[in-house]
């Protein structure tokens, strides 16, 4: 092999690994469960925008979700209680804040779950609203044999979140949220 052809070889593999490292350098960080779900309530962007950023409003719309507390302006403390009875909690920081737009999240560094995701609030077509969509990645705990498991006992993820969407649909249209159980003593009513 002549001199020039052992130096174009040699540019090629330096380029091969060179586009494999930027490739896994770009694989995203959550490997586990995305969703997209969206829903047009027919209220103003600013007014589901304003109920959503509180954060402590979120457990009246997901089961699951035991309690938020708010730390500060972009951090919160998140507890859920998994089908087996434990409970999990993770810190999350609020990484894009757009007023009347979209709140988008992620979990700290070092937390029990790897989340991610975003709420956007746009103007639904032919001016019916808002189309709120949401958009969510995470690890469970236990990986996807977690979800797997959480599928079994009735807590599909996408079921969760298509859920709450519904949930705050009806907070926001009717003023309450209607629960199958005894409705008078379980109904959340919007201030």
């Amino acid at each position: 092999m002549n001199r020039k052809a052992q130096i174009l070889l040699a540019a090629a593999g330096t380029a091969a690994v060179g586009i494999i490292v930027y490739k896994q350098s770009k694989t995203p960080k959550y490997g586990g469960i995305k969703l997209k779900r969206s829903v047009i309530i027919d209220k103003s962007a600013a007014e589901l925008y304003r109920y959503w950023r509180d954060l402590t409003h979120l457990p009246a719309l997901v089961d699951a979700l035991d309690s938020v507390e708010v730390i500060d302006d972009q951090h919160s403390r998140w507890s859920i209680k998994t089908p087996g009875g434990m409970h999990v909690s993770w810190e999350a920081e609020i990484t894009t804040n757009r007023e009347n737009e979209m709140i988008g999240w992620r979990s700290v560094e070092g937390s029990t779950i790897e989340t991610a995701g975003y709420i956007k609030f746009l103007p639904a077509p032919g001016g019916r609203g808002t189309l709120v969509r949401i958009a969510l990645e995470y690890d469970p705990p236990a990986g996807r044999l977690g979800a797997a498991l959480s599928a079994m006992f009735g807590r599909r993820p996408a079921a969760i979140i298509e859920e709450a969407l519904r949930r705050f649909k009806q907070l926001q249209e009717a003023g309450e949220i209607a629960r199958p159980e005894n409705r008078r003593e379980h109904t959340v009513l919007v201030s």
